[in-house]
């Protein structure tokens, strides 16, 4: 995925973009659970992480290009766990005809994995940063947990970059050539990008204690009232996760 890491949050195009940041935040997260609580060993189990999350993708639409590379890497990912898990942990049972039994665990796997990266690359995208901040000042988190899932969501596409600029100045000096050169790269990557981006981290940190970020806690003074669309996407967000808690009790395999 070569989209810029700054490019990628709030790049989408859906419907959901109108709904209050704190409600584009908890359905996410509860789509994510949905994924989680439902099991491929069943049939019921499959339809319904499959279903939040095309619900979700449709409700956000993130790009095509991100959300064909979020696919790919995550059948990248998952895909081969998935063909060597039944001739591995369970050949006897698959080489006697037990295919089913053999292919629900890595199968749930590929499910939970994938239907849960979808819901989390579509929420990214239905959030821009400073959107991201006012969700997580909005809702009852911890003033020091908002500030560090904050500065990594920051910082990463800083570290993002300096990577790419070590990669490129490597790339220049002739380290992309010869398997002797390339090793030697490696082992030195400790040497040069370690210590630049613990540099950067010690220099966030500064910046961090000199604007009191531990000793003010930054609220909005207005709380904004929810719209009628707020509650309807907050509504069908935990009634799809109920739903997936309801098919994983009752539908067994």
């Amino acid at each position: 995925m070569r989209t810029s890491l700054h490019d990628l949050w709030g790049c989408g195009r859906g419907p959901v973009r109108r709904v209050a940041p704190q409600i584009r935040l908890v359905a996410g997260a509860a789509g994510f659970g949905g994924c989680m609580v439902s099991t491929g060993a069943t049939l019921w189990g499959t339809l319904c992480a499959g279903g939040i999350a095309g619900a979700w993708v449709l409700a956000c639409r993130p790009p095509w290009r991100i959300l064909s590379a979020s696919v790919l890497l995550g059948l990248a990912l998952l895909l081969p766990y998935f063909l060597l898990v039944p001739w591995l942990a369970q050949g006897e049972e698959a080489m006697a005809g037990r295919w089913a039994q053999a292919l629900g665990v890595p199968w749930t796997i590929l499910v939970r994995g994938l239907c849960g990266m979808l819901v989390s690359v579509a929420t990214v995208t239905s959030l821009s940063a400073s959107e991201l901040r006012e969700a997580l000042l909005r809702l009852p988190v911890p003033t020091l947990v908002s500030a560090i899932l904050l500065q990594i969501v920051y910082q990463t596409a800083t570290l993002f970059y300096e990577t790419r600029r070590v990669a490129a100045a490597m790339a220049v000096r002739g380290a992309a050539s010869g398997g002797t050169t390339a090793w030697r790269v490696l082992f030195s990557l400790p040497r040069v990008w370690l210590p630049r981006v613990l540099l950067q981290a010690e220099r966030v940190g500064a910046a961090m204690e000199l604007r009191g970020y531990c000793d003010i806690t930054p609220r909005f003074r207005q709380r904004a009232a929810l719209s009628a669309g707020d509650w309807v996407v907050l509504a069908a967000a935990l009634g799809s996760l109920a739903l997936a808690v309801a098919v994983r009790i009752l539908d067994r395999p």
